[in-house]
């Protein structure tokens, strides 16, 4: 990548990575076609590639940022600074949203990434999600006060289980096409108030209610 992509303004910036995410997350990695990425950021295709070498080099760029960037809001946000899990995923909320209303598409750029089938992003790509998702459920596992979890159920099965209902409420949220963020955290905190209601260490009559 040129140094004079970070010499842009940040503004300029954001709309760049933002045109390229929408563009990548709606396409796969082939089919993605880098004269829509360049029309929705507002510049000419040649000084898109002034800035990115090529396409690959455009879309590991956009990885790394999200990975990065990520991080960067689970910390802000102190989503491991508790050892309530239910607690934990609220937090994440709150960082999730706050990524997303920065960049709209960098969500299900992540989650489709992981399913792209071009042999150079997929060695990359996912070998560090496996080793995230390991990583992660080692350290929940080492941090959360699992006596407020229902022993019945194996606690790497619960979180699987919220884990690919999360993607698949993500992926209805974005095909409804009005992106409204603030919906979306409403609808994904009830949620996490009913996962905490079916999985949490309350009463039997409690989950007899659901």
């Amino acid at each position: 990548m040129n140094d004079k992509f970070y010499a842009l303004p940040e503004e300029k910036q954001s709309q760049i990575i933002n045109a390229a995410y929408k563009v990548f997350a709606t396409n796969q990695y082939k089919k993605a076609p880098t004269s829509e990425i360049a029309a929705e950021a507002g510049i000419s295709k040649s000084l898109l590639f002034h800035y990115f070498h090529n396409k690959l080099e455009l879309y590991l760029f956009l990885w790394n940022h999200a990975v990065d960037l990520t991080k960067k809001y689970m910390c802000k946000y102190e989503v491991y600074e508790t050892g309530d899990f239910f607690e934990m995923m609220r937090r994440g909320l709150m960082a999730k949203c706050a990524v997303m209303r920065k960049y709209t598409f960098l969500s299900l750029f992540s989650i489709n990434s992981y399913f792209e089938t071009e042999p150079d992003i997929q060695s990359i790509i996912q070998p560090d999600v496996q080793d995230a998702a390991k990583t992660t459920l080692e350290l929940l596992l080492s941090i959360l006060d699992l006596d407020s979890i229902r022993k019945d159920i194996e606690f790497a099965w619960i979180y699987k289980e919220i884990l690919y209902a999360s993607e698949g409420m993500l992926k209805c949220w974005y095909r409804t096409g009005n992106y409204d963020v603030t919906a979306f955290e409403q609808e994904y905190l009830e949620m996490i108030n009913h996962w905490e209601m079916v999985y949490g260490k309350g009463t039997e009559n409690d989950r007899k209610q659901l």
